[in-house]
């Protein structure tokens, strides 16, 4: 800023100085006469983007350089400094964004900074700092009030508080208005030892002229003299405030004539002064006479300075000119934030109508993308409480002028979150009026906060606002929000008569037997749809059943439920039918259970579907094929035969043939001497999907002289499902004899083992295995689980010798690597036998064999609930002597947790010495969750509360997992205050998971769910890494830099043998090296191994999409989902490519449900990603074709495209995947109805891209009849040149291509005269070395005198060279790349 100090002979002159003011006259300088000063006026240039950025930065810089900061301790001083960092950021980011700061975002980032313990200097500065202007959206006081509570706990924290934060306190009292006595601020700098500087008596004087009290603003400068202080413009400008305000207008007028005669031309900040000094007084002719006097000056006011006056004229009670100045203002777009936030201001201080005025004056594009631009106004409206009428006014002049399109939508919105029932209902009246429709769910955000609270009148009283505006509670509204509140449905029923809030009884005994079934209580369930008379829909029903099932295993009650949903007329019977209702029921139930609860629940199940079968319930083929799988993947086949009775064989497709129809046409080729070779197995095929074993034995024995390899293995595979280890074995004896060097594949190996081995044919079993490694079968993960199941089966039926040699000679043969999961079956052969001594000896030999201890935890468990000490005492002493003293109590603290023994446990958790073991810890956590084991979890973070060294936050974050599977949200919000109450910072992956819980059980979230904000210490390493660590590091660094991923692995388990643990960057090089590699267990070794030694280690965003990439590969689909959860949680964007293939995969397998689950969680990051809307649309439609909901995905398709509001222009609109992959999937019942629809979009409604889309993939897929009867149906698609075009580039772009092309130049030869067309086809040839088509074309196009480019000739010239042949043209001189720019380049231009 400006300032210059009149020079003191001047201010001496007797005649001047008797008539200046004495704040003037104390500007005279005697024998110590003041300096001229020159500063620059930084306040009132400031750019909105910066100023609190560039302030915030300088006083860091000056707050380092304090002792007190010096002696704090390094780690904290890191923590300080990145913990400031983050708090600029965010409110820094918020006024570049919005000019402002909200509430919410100060508070959040004033906990967090108290959360640190030591906040410093720089964090409290900051902070005060964001209490004045920045707060548009609270009152003065308010703002104040905050600002005292900041300064107050920051205080108490231990904050050391100098100059600029009292400046800084200063600042926002005169931003908020706030009165004080400056005397009493100066003593209490004083007390703290804290000498004023230019600034803060600037500041003072400021305060006491907003008073008007200028002997006060006189004493200031008084001390400033004596100071010798320079005195700035700011002085001056105050100085006009303070004689306005005392009622002296001549002399506030009389400060610009002092400055000019002293040689000093007064600023705009001067100016301003005196027209807020004219508004404040409502002189309305002084404003724009000293506004036309500042426009011929060559000073300039800009439209902050404006907005200024105009909150001057309202506050003091003239809105009547604020239109006067609205004219002036030019609506630069850097100050749009400004007037925004002058909207709120005037808001917030009651004067809305005003607000209401500017907001309508602001030129705003009326366009679409910008039509809610109201929205701020009238959330702040609803949040000052402005009365309802008002409101709906406002709503109705936002509307007329185009700047809302909703607003009285919004407005209930804003009104419903904030929990304002009456405003709710007055405007859910008005919309009514509108003929707008009120929908059930606008309420449940009331419901929400009276049911945490458990408020019954509260949900009455909303119950009834629902009444009073015509709206009936559906079923989610009581289930989720009424029945919680109650200890009894029956109660609610009462409640709500006694209280007069009618409900319609059909809707609430449906909510009614929905709550029922969700807790399991099936004998209500059934009850009641055997005595229902009213209308009924079992798909509302079916996902809570399903919980009900789950929790209730009641097999009879399963049965009799479905058998009636199946059976009764009144459910189930609208289309699609029962038996794909049903069929599709059973495949959700298995779906929603994991591996594990199938395999615990594999009687039942069986059971349950064989009394399915005796009651003739019966689902569809395509459905069973869809359960077979799931039941392939949980590994137990067994029960896919089970589940086989049920499928419906007469419905099957008619153009279909029928196994007897194969076995006719077999006899008929036999009879006539003709081969049979390939009808033999597809009936044998047949045989086997419908699971017909005697007869596709007997067919078999019948034409065996005509058997093939692959009939022979389908029956080997029928024989290992029906258990029948006889058949199985003589049939591969016969598979060997035909052809003894082929191979089944693994999954066959690995039944036909299981199957020996369980029908006591040892030796041919380990024959099997023995096969395997001969014929370097492919072993993955998925087979040593499946090894580990068939040992694990053979130890619960007790057979011993079966455990041992099968074990011994998948070891020996090298098959899979001993693991304590593959040796646990050895242990559980003997605690099944209850034989512990011997469980005992098997643990301990395995360990001097392989150094693992299988289910040592589990023997120790079985001692301790014996009382077995001597047994205990052995064990003890073994792990003590071969593992350490530390992992014998960690297996003995594990043991007495598990056996209730809590007492003892504390004991052990408590010996002295004993630290947290992360890796351990989480293992016990994972198998409480697995085994649901609540309680003992629960004690397991209760005993490690002192724990040293103990990742309190991770074993919350396992506890908040076991309540989401139990949808237990109440102990999940004690646990949030638990975490408050130990002083624990969460991770943002705790906040998120504990945020669902709350969320998904219609409970508010009582805290931000936080964008992370914080980096995890890195230890501070003790000493420097020894060579062998850095050599060993640097080769596995080299090895990933070229790619030898087996080198760089055997690097890696080398150091952690020795204890070696690397940085973050070369575990994250391996990892992705792996992933490329497509060795995904390898990576997950590694990824588990860095995770447990390198706190807050995680995979990137390259490495996770590599991961989703390989699991899609290997159809791991949902572990790729729960990978892009995970990678989302961390906020990383995963690769376009990553989340395509996931997308594609599930579409591929029929299920849409994931698909949706995707697209929910990228909502909003599809820029970022990179993602089409495209690939949502394609995918799901293609997905409901592979669920044979073809008529559902075509009436999708043309709604979209046909609908009034169309989200996607239709040229836009590509649907070439889906029809490829139609196409390829051979699906012509499908490719019949897309066709039709393709021909009625463009025929009915002139929508030409899908129609195009399908005749260029009948081009491409080489059905040219197909596209050329297309063609004549719809001629429209030879107009469609830009599409054309762009499939001619992308097919020239590879190899292959050129007959495509030509097919497509043939049927629409009017496209060979487009450069593109000719170019492309060019190009084509010359990728196949095409060279007599070359010519064709060349030759072709010179007699037409079509005038070729230079990249077409280029090409056209190499081809002909490099074959050996002369070119019959000057060939261009320069390269490819230089004529496809010209190409371009001349392109744009003409464009």
């Amino acid at each position: 800023m400006a300032a210059l100090l009149r020079p003191a002979r001047w201010l001496l002159r007797a005649a001047a100085a008797p008539y200046l003011p004495l704040s003037l006259r104390l500007l005279a300088g005697g024998p110590g006469r003041p300096h001229a000063a020159l500063c620059l006026h930084a306040a009132r240039a400031r750019p909105v983007a910066g100023g609190l950025l560039s302030q915030a930065r300088l006083h860091s810089i000056a707050a380092e350089k304090k002792n007190y900061l010096q002696e704090e301790p390094t780690s904290s001083h890191r923590r300080n400094a990145s913990q400031f960092d983050w708090a600029l950021m965010r409110l820094d980011n918020s006024v570049r964004r919005t000019g402002r700061i909200p509430k919410t975002l100060l508070q959040k980032v004033f906990d967090n900074t108290c959360h640190s313990g030591s906040p410093g200097g720089n964090q409290a500065l900051l902070l005060l700092r964001s209490c004045g202007s920045l707060l548009p959206e609270l009152k003065f006081s308010e703002r104040t009030e905050f600002a005292h509570k900041i300064w107050d706990e920051l205080q108490k924290l231990g904050t050391v508080y100098d100059v600029s934060h009292y400046n800084a306190l200063l600042k926002v009292y005169l931003q908020n208005d706030h009165k004080f006595s400056p005397t009493d601020f100066l003593a209490k700098m004083e007390k703290g030892n804290i000498q004023p500087n230019r600034v803060t008596y600037q500041r003072l004087i400021a305060a006491y002229c907003n008073m008007g009290d200028i002997e006060g603003a006189s004493m200031i400068l008084g001390f400033m003299k004596t100071k010798d202080l320079p005195v700035t413009e700011a002085v001056f400008s105050a100085l006009v405030t303070g004689h306005a305000r005392s009622g002296d207008m001549e002399n506030a007028e009389n400060i610009l004539t002092v400055m000019k005669e002293a040689g000093i031309e007064p600023g705009p900040d001067t100016y301003l002064a005196l027209l807020n000094a004219y508004a404040e007084k409502g002189d309305i002719d002084h404003v724009k006479q000293t506004l036309e006097k500042v426009e011929k000056s060559d000073l300039y006011l800009m439209d902050r300075d404006l907005l200024q006056i105009i909150l001057s004229f309202s506050k003091a009670g003239y809105p009547q000119y604020v239109p006067e100045i609205l004219e002036k203002i030019t609506y630069e777009r850097r100050y749009i934030p400004d007037t925004m936030n002058l909207i709120l201001l005037l808001v917030t201080e009651k004067l809305e109508d005003t607000a209401l005025q500017i907001l309508l004056a602001c030129p705003i594009s009326r366009e679409s993308s910008q039509n809610d631009f109201g929205s701020f106004f009238l959330r702040h409206c609803v949040t000052m409480n402005t009365p309802a009428e008002k409101l709906k006014d406002y709503c109705k002049k936002l509307k007329e002028a185009q700047l809302h399109t909703s607003p009285l939508q919004f407005t209930l919105q804003c009104a419903l979150v904030a929990q304002k029932l009456d405003l709710a209902k007055v405007l859910m009246k008005a919309l009514k009026e509108e003929g707008f429709p009120v929908r059930t769910h606008y309420f449940w955000p009331l419901l929400v906060g009276h049911q945490k609270e458990k408020n019954v009148q509260g949900i009455v009283e909303v119950l009834k606002g629902m009444h009073e505006i015509g709206v009936t509670p559906d079923q989610e509204t009581y289930v989720n929000y009424v029945f919680p509140c109650f200890d009894s449905i029956k109660s609610v029923r009462a409640v709500l008569q006694e209280n007069g809030c009618p409900h319609d009884d059909n809707v609430f005994s449906q909510a009614e037997l929905r709550s029922k079934a969700v807790n399991g209580n099936l004998d209500y369930i059934l009850s009641f749809l055997e005595s229902n008379t009213l209308p009924f829909s079992f798909s509302s029903l079916r996902g809570s059943l399903i919980l009900g099932f789950r929790r209730s295993m009641n097999i009879n009650l399963w049965s009799k439920i479905t058998e009636l949903l199946f059976k009764d007329g009144r459910y189930c019977q609208e289309p699609p039918g029962p038996t794909e209702a049903v069929g599709y029921f059973l495949y959700n139930l298995i779906d929603s259970m994991s591996d594990s609860e199938v395999q615990a629940k594999e009687e039942h199940l069986r059971q349950y579907f064989h009394q399915l079968k005796e009651m003739h319930v019966k689902i569809p083929e395509n459905i069973y094929r869809g359960i077979r799988n799931l039941l392939d993947s949980y590994h137990v086949p067994e029960l896919i035969k089970d589940v086989n009775i049920l499928v419906e064989r007469e419905k099957t497709d008619s153009r279909k043939p029928s196994s007897s129809d194969l076995e006719s046409k077999l006899e008929k080729l036999k009879a006539e001497n003709q081969p049979i070779g390939d009808i033999l197995k597809q009936l044998i095929l047949m045989l086997c999907s419908e699971e017909n074993m005697q007869k596709a034995l007997e067919l078999k024995a019948k034409y065996e002289s005509d058997m093939v390899v692959g009939g022979y293995a389908a029956l080997i595979n029928l024989c290992c499902r029906h258990d029948n280890a006889e058949d199985a074995l003589n049939l591969k004896r016969e598979f060997d004899r035909l052809d003894s060097s082929a191979v089944l594949d693994t999954g066959k190996y690995v039944r036909l083992v299981k199957v020996l081995g369980k029908h006591g044919k040892l030796q041919d079993a380990i024959n099997i295995l023995k096969e395997m490694k001969e014929k370097d079968v492919l072993v993955k993960d998925a087979t040593v689980l499946s090894f580990f199941h068939i040992l694990n089966g053979a130890a619960l039926r007790g057979e011993t010798e079966t455990v041992k040699q099968l074990h011994e000679a998948i070891v020996t043969l090298g098959l899979a690597k001993p693991s304590t999961t593959l040796s646990s079956p050895l242990v559980t052969l003997y605690l099944e036998k209850d034989d512990l001594p011997a469980a005992l000896e098997s643990t301990i030999d395995c360990y001097e064999k392989y150094k693992i201890l299988p289910r040592i935890h589990d023997v120790l468990c079985k001692l301790i609930e014996k009382g077995e000490t001597e047994l205990i005492q052995k064990a003890m002493d073994f792990v003590s002597q071969e593992q350490g003293e530390m992992t014998m109590l960690y297996d003995l603290f594990f043991a007495f947790l598990q056996t209730g023994n809590y007492k003892e446990a504390k004991k052990i958790i408590e010996t002295p010495g004993i630290r947290a073991r992360p890796t351990r810890l989480q293992w016990f956590c994972d198998r409480c969750i697995a085994n649901n084991q609540v309680e003992t979890l629960e004690k397991l973070v209760e005993l490690t509360q002192k724990l040293f060294e103990c990742d309190r936050d991770q074993l919350y974050y396992s506890l908040l997992k076991l309540y989401k599977v139990n949808g237990d949200w109440q102990k999940a919000d004690a646990v949030w205050n638990k975490m408050q109450e130990e002083n624990i910072i969460p991770r943002e992956k705790t906040l998120r998971l504990l945020a669902e819980i709350l969320r998904n059980n219609n409970q508010e979230v009582p805290f931000d769910v936080p964008e992370l904000w914080y980096e995890e210490e890195k230890d501070c390493p003790t000493s420097l890494p020894s060579p062998v660590e850095v050599n060993l590091q640097q080769g596995l660094l080299n090895a990933c830099h070229k790619r030898r991923n087996k080198d760089a692995f055997n690097i890696f388990l080398t150091a952690k043998k020795q204890n070696i643990v690397f940085d973050n960057e070369a575990y994250a090089r391996l990892i992705n090296l792996l992933l490329m590699k497509d060795n995904s267990t390898q990576a997950m070794q590694v990824k588990d191994f860095a995770e447990t030694h390198i706190k807050g280690f995680t995979l990137n965003d390259a490495a996770n999409s590599l991961l989703i990439i390989t699991q899609v590969r290997r159809d791991y689909l949902k572990d790729a989902l729960t990978t892009l959860k995970t990678a989302l949680d961390l906020d990383q964007i995963p690769s376009r490519l990553a989340v395509t293939r996931l997308i594609q995969a599930c579409a591929l397998k029929g299920d849409t449900e994931s698909i949706h689950d995707i697209q929910k969680l990228v909502n909003g990051l599809e820029d970022s990603i990179g993602l089409s809307r495209m690939v949502f649309i394609n995918n799901i439609a293609l997905a409901q074709i592979k669920n044979n909901n073809i008529d559902v995905a075509i009436e999708s398709i043309e709604n979209m495209l046909t609908s009034e509001n169309q989200t996607m222009d239709p040229q836009y609109f590509g649907l070439a995947y889906l029809f490829r992959k139609v196409i390829e999937g051979q699906l012509e019942p499908a490719l019949e109805k897309i066709s039709i629809m393709v021909e009625r979009l463009a025929n009915q409604f002139a929508v030409y891209k899908p129609v195009t889309d399908l005749f260029l993939q009948l081009v491409d897929s080489g059905k040219v009849d197909a596209a050329r009867a297309l063609l004549q149906r719809c001629g429209a698609i030879a107009e469609q040149i830009p599409i054309l075009l762009v499939f001619c580039i992308r097919n020239s772009q590879r190899p292959g291509k050129a007959p495509v092309m030509k097919s497509l130049l043939e049927l629409i030869p009017e496209l060979i005269d487009k450069e593109e067309a000719y170019t492309c086809l060019m190009k084509s040839y010359v990728f196949d070395n095409d060279v007599a088509s070359a010519k064709a074309l060349y030759e072709s196009l010179t007699a037409k005198n079509v005038k070729l480019n230079d990249l077409f000739l280029k090409r056209y010239a190499v081809l002909l060279k490099n074959a050996g042949e002369s070119v019959p043209f000057t060939e261009p001189p320069e390269s490819f790349e230089f004529y496809a720019k010209q190409l371009k380049e001349s392109k744009e231009t003409h464009l």
